[in-house]
């Protein structure tokens, strides 16, 4: 099972968001509404009789870790195909919220996987939306000053979006069945979600 921890947005933030999206001018294939969260830890492919464990130990980490503030804000993109929106507020207790459920894993994590910046993604570049880098001119400068993809006008726009605050007071393990949701997208089931108790 291709699996992962998440904290979702209520409803309120992702309309918020929503609103703010729909005024971008850029046709990116936006992640439904119902798909935005903001990752903690991967699992990728575990068997089945694993996520009984795995339950177990978040069941631990929930009891450990508290509510957290947070507020989405900002934009900006992985590698010209992904549009992602930053979190901000308590970082540094989602890290730990992150490291704890990567640390729950039942099958041992490579060291240079770590957490990563708290983000939600909103859309990837649909295909031939993305241009190779521009070349240089004799003098050295870059040629060219188009974007390399649809996705830079959404970053620059988004990048002033401030969302209202709200409180992460739970956390949720996800399963993903890739291509099965919306333009060929993965769906998710959410397969069991844990009260931060901390």
């Amino acid at each position: 099972m291709r699996l992962f921890t998440a904290v979702i947005p209520p409803t309120s933030v992702k309309d918020h968001l929503g609103l703010a999206i729909d005024g971008v001018p850029a046709s990116p294939r936006w992640v439904p509404r119902e798909n935005l969260h903001i990752t903690l830890a991967f699992y990728a492919d575990l068997p089945e009789g694993t996520v009984p464990e795995l339950c177990e130990e978040l069941s631990d980490v929930a009891r450990k870790h508290g509510p957290v503030e947070l507020r989405l804000r900002g934009a900006g993109s992985y590698g010209a195909r992904v549009l992602w929106i930053g979190v901000d507020g308590g970082t540094r207790a989602l890290h730990d919220l992150a490291t704890d459920c990567l640390a729950a894993s039942p099958r041992e994590v490579p060291e240079d996987v770590k957490p990563h910046r708290a983000h939600v993604t909103v859309a990837h570049a649909r295909a031939g939306q993305v241009r190779p880098p521009s070349g240089r001119d004799r003098w050295g400068k870059r040629a060219g000053a188009e974007p390399r993809s649809a996705l830079e006008p959404a970053a620059q726009a988004l990048s002033v979006y401030a969302g209202p605050d709200w409180t992460a007071d739970s956390f949720a393990l996800v399963a993903s069945f890739p291509g099965e949701g919306a333009q060929g997208g993965p769906r998710y089931e959410v397969l069991e979600t844990w009260d931060l108790e901390g």
